[in-house]
């Protein structure tokens, strides 16, 4: 299967939380943002870059993010750094204004790539999907590449959800845009006709974490 670049998003706040929720431990053993590595890194994605929030990079850099594995920071290089782990290579990147919304955090993702990476389509996922599997991602991918569609969007009982695959030449003036907290939500908005709504069976690319309560459901499946 071909690749494409992803981004995965892990600078939002966690107020609802209240406290930094990408390094809470799920009934697998597993902190949240470990899980979201390890089922996005084992995909068909490549290079995949993970954009942190302050916070989470502070806690990375402690090596305390972790509960059943590592992450390797290597080296620096145009304003992000290269990583390893047990599941693959990547970059993370520190979105040092994550306050000015999702939209911030996928320029910053995007200036990690080069421009020949930047060339075809682009993947863009949350952290918080804790039911998000490798094989979602890849069948999307392949229903991407395969059909030469412009803009993609999971959707589940008239909800969109993620990940988003768009062609960043085709939008690249858009995307150049894009502020706040609007994220891709602008492009699906403004260019119907260029989406690809893509049924799917489960919320898996909808349910997200954002309060303690949310995970209960989590440690019932678990």
């Amino acid at each position: 299967m071909r690749s494409i670049p992803g981004i995965l998003l892990a600078a939002g706040g966690s107020e609802r939380f209240g406290s930094e929720k990408l390094i809470t431990r799920l009934p697998s053993g597993e902190v949240l943002i470990e899980r979201a590595l390890k089922v996005h890194l084992l995909s068909s994605i490549s290079p995949l870059i993970l954009v942190a929030s302050p916070s989470l990079w502070r806690i990375i850099g402690e090596g305390a993010a972790f509960s059943t594995s590592t992450l390797r920071i290597e080296k620096r290089r145009n304003g992000w750094h290269s990583f390893s782990s047990r599941w693959g290579r990547g970059r993370i990147v520190v979105n040092e204004d994550s306050q000015k919304g999702m939209s911030s955090s996928i320029h910053k993702g995007l200036s990690c790539l080069r421009d020949k990476e930047q060339a075809n389509g682009i993947l863009i996922s949350l952290s918080d999907l804790p039911l998000l599997t490798t094989g979602t991602i890849d069948f999307l991918i392949h229903r991407y590449v395969e059909e030469k569609i412009e803009i993609l969007v999971p959707v589940f009982n008239d909800t969109t959800g993620h990940p988003v695959i768009f062609d960043m030449a085709a939008f690249k003036e858009d995307i150049a845009r894009i502020e706040g907290d609007a994220g891709l939500r602008v492009l699906i908005k403004n260019y119907p006709e260029r989406v690809t709504r893509v049924p799917w069976h489960d919320d898996s690319v909808t349910w997200d974490v954002d309060t303690p309560r949310d995970l209960e459901r989590f440690a019932r499946l678990g």
